[in-house]
């Protein structure tokens, strides 16, 4: 309905409405809006040509590129350089070695980040690697491994392990993999290595019950990071599949702990997170409540930073990438590939992308 249409072009509204079974008003509001948003798109499309283009120019003539020339050049603001920028051509990689880590350029990095992208405002990778003229991918991961957000993957378990039975100490094996990994995040993950699998045997609906009577029981009485190993021991439910989500959000959901995350500022407990004064974990265990609501909460303050509608740009470029997907879809790192939707955001879109067929439900996303 909408492919070269403008609102004074001749067209039959009256066959078009019967058509598709909808209001000829809402028919030639929809082809305005869809007009407004490819013209919004071409201007930052035009955009982006020159500012890649001045980059471009200087990187091939002198080697690097200096931004507030950049600006100068194309008129716009040298933040808005630094969003527009697509030219990738021989940025640097920046793996993290514990032998040649550099605490300077990391420094580097948080000093760009406390400048241009304040809590609650979400960064911006694309700036961050045209600044760092870091890979991308390069810039998320370590900015994840700085901020403490190290993910386990088997050949990183198998990896510890060997270190260990090296002789190496807890605190040796932890510098290998990040600066602020701790020793006791290592002896976590050894605890849980993926080859001690679950017994597959599902919570029944008799265990269910008895867990949120024992929840009711212990809420308030005892402090909530210890509810759960006392429902574990007290049911004998040791490693059975789904234990823990089930048991964690019973008590999330619980009135006692309700009414404690509603007094809490998450705008001000975002702000103190951002700048290390507090962690998730921390705040949770002072004012007794489960982590898994404050990070849920905390997500969902982060939507609200980016519009909920979105552009077929953005739903093509999330296809692409669920389908490139080597394993699991980790909405997390797309965010922040894309730059204009929160995790949750992205989550939630193949999940409708799944039900719609788009995306296959069985596959490696």
């Amino acid at each position: 309905m909408t492919d070269g249409l403008g609102m004074n072009t001749a067209v039959r509204w009256e066959l078009v409405s019967k058509s598709l079974g909808r209001s000829v008003k809402a028919c030639q509001v929809r082809v305005a809006v869809v007009n407004r948003s490819r013209r919004h798109m071409q201007v930052m499309d035009d955009k982006e040509s020159l500012v890649t283009s001045e980059v471009q120019r200087q990187f091939e003539s002198s080697g690097a590129v200096d931004w507030s020339h950049v600006s100068q050049e194309t008129g716009f603001s040298r933040r808005e350089c630094l969003e527009l920028g697509q030219y990738d051509i021989n940025k640097v990689g920046w793996q993290y070695d514990p032998d040649s880590f550099s605490q300077g350029m990391a420094d580097r990095m948080t000093s760009f980040i406390k400048e241009h992208y304040p809590v609650p405002t979400p960064v911006n990778y694309r700036a961050m690697s045209n600044y760092m003229w870091v890979a991308m991918e390069d810039c998320i991961r370590m900015h994840d491994i700085l901020q403490g957000k190290f993910k386990w993957t088997r050949a990183d378990y198998e990896r510890a392990s060997a270190l260990r039975a090296q002789g190496l100490t807890l605190k040796e094996v932890a510098r290998h993999f990040s600066p602020t990994l701790t020793p006791q995040n290592v002896y976590n993950a050894l605890k849980i290595h993926p080859s001690l699998k679950q017994v597959q045997n599902p919570i029944s609906a008799d265990e269910l019950e008895e867990i949120s009577r024992l929840v009711d029981q212990y809420a308030g009485k005892y402090p909530v990071v210890e509810i759960i190993g006392k429902i574990r021991r007290q049911l004998g439910l040791c490693n059975r599949s789904g234990y823990y989500s089930k048991v964690a959000w019973r008590i999330a959901a619980h009135p006692h702990y309700q009414t404690k995350l509603r007094g809490i500022d998450y705008n001000g407990l975002a702000n103190r997170i951002a700048t290390g004064q507090t962690t998730v974990k921390l705040t949770a265990k002072e004012l007794d409540v489960p982590r898994v609501s404050l990070v849920s909460r905390l997500n969902s303050l982060s939507n609200k930073l980016f519009p909920s509608r979105w552009t077929d740009e953005e739903t093509l470029k999330l296809v692409d990438y669920a389908q490139s997907c080597d394993s699991k879809f980790d909405p997390e790192h797309f965010s922040k590939v894309l730059g204009t939707k929160s995790a949750q955001q992205c989550n939630d879109k193949v999940h409708r992308l799944k039900r719609k067929g788009v995306l296959p439900r069985v596959s490696k996303v």
